[in-house]
Order: structure tokens, then C-alpha cells, then sequence
């Protein structure tokens, strides 16, 4: 799967980097003002995995959270600092991969994940790692928001993962809602995969 993501940077065909423009967008704003409500900031550390070009690190990032992003692909990371310094907005960017956060230096503390359709497109065993990094760095009562296709066959796109996967990779984590994506605009492809707006809580 990360090769496919290197190619498609490479060649400038990333349909995700629209998401945010569609009603999804929307609805994980919404989302994430649920997630905030009762705090004051700063909230504290969040964690973006797979960050991509900075889109969701940056919102996170305004919003009061200090911000790290991670992802293997260097081209994405380049436009993700490029687009933090335009903004001026500190958010610290590390390439490497979510499936190994301790050889990234990602450090603990974290109270907040945002998973905007990474691990769907993981193997079981890889999303069993990703869910023992994050949990390695993550505080007590951390939580974390994942987007998700359902599972099903789909050539080079994600595999999907369903609840049952979900809660068998994070078994120190409790899904506390799940809540349909707002496919209203979306491709046809994300309409077929039926995503699923997932949010956990860790024991």
C-alpha cells in the first residue's frame, strides 16, 4: 500500500485531498468540535497518521492542538511543510512509518489520533502494529477519530476494515460511536465502499 500512495503523489492523482472540500469535511469538523467540547486549550498533543500534505494537521493545529504528522512519502511531506510555513501554523512533520511510531522518535504523551483513512488499507498484521504504537504513545484517556471503508475487494484501492477488525487490533480501546460518512458528492468508488466515521476511547 505505501508504494501505491508514493505513485499516486508521484504522479499527482490524489483524489483524498479533495475530501475536505466535499460535505465530509464538514461532518469532521463537526466531529472534532464534539471532541473539544468541555476542554480549553491547548488541548495538548495529537498525532496525525498519514498525514499527507498537512491538510488535517494544520485544522487540528489551529484548533489548539499541538500537532505531529507522519507518513512515508517524502513528496507529501515537502507540500505539507510548504503549506504550514504559507499559513504559519507549527506543526511538526516526520517521515516515517505508523506502523513503527518508536523509530520515528514520535515520543509519548499523545491525548488525540486522527486516522483519516489510513489503516483501512493496511494488512490485519499491520493494523495490529499500528494499534500497538498508538496505544504505546498514547495517554490513559486518550482518544482516537478513524475513517474507514468497509471491507470488500477493490483492486489497488483500500481493503477496508470492519468493527470486529477494529476492535481486535485496539483491545485496550473501546469504539465509543460509529458514525456513517456523509457520501453526499464523494466519487462513486467512496460512495460503493459505505465509510464509517469510527471513535475511540482508550481504556
Amino acid at each position: 500500500m505505501s508504494l501505491f500512495y508514493k505513485f499516486q503523489y508521484l504522479i499527482g492523482l490524489t483524489p483524498w485531498e479533495r475530501m475536505p472540500s466535499l460535505p465530509i469535511g464538514q461532518q469532521a469538523m463537526a466531529l472534532l468540535d464534539r471532541e473539544e467540547s468541555g476542554r480549553e486549550k491547548p488541548y495538548g498533543r495529537a498525532l496525525d497518521l498519514g498525514c499527507g500534505t498537512g491538510y488535517w494537521s494544520l485544522q487540528l493545529a489551529r484548533r489548539g492542538w499541538e500537532v505531529t504528522g507522519i507518513d512515508i512519502v517524502p513528496k507529501a511531506l515537502r507540500a505539507a511543510r510548504a503549506r504550514a510555513r504559507k499559513a504559519e501554523v507549527e506543526v511538526k512533520f516526520l517521515e516515517g512509518s505508523i506502523t513503527d511510531l518508536a523509530a520515528a522518535a514520535i515520543g509519548p504523551g499523545f491525548g488525540f489520533f486522527l486516522d483519516f483513512g489510513v489503516v483501512h488499507g493496511l494488512s490485519t498484521e499491520q493494523v495490529r502494529r499500528v494499534a500497538r504504537e498508538v496505544t504505546a504513545v498514547a495517554h490513559n484517556d486518550a482518544s482516537l477519530l478513524m475513517y474507514a471503508f468497509s471491507p470488500g475487494h477493490r483492486g489497488p484501492l483500500p481493503r477496508g476494515i470492519d468493527r470486529d477488525e477494529i476492535e481486535q487490533a485496539y483491545g485496550e480501546w473501546t469504539i465509543t460511536e460509529e458514525i456513517p460518512f456523509d457520501v453526499a458528492q464523494a466519487p462513486s468508488f467512496v460512495q460503493k465502499a459505505q465509510p464509517r466515521f469510527y471513535h475511540l476511547r482508550r481504556r
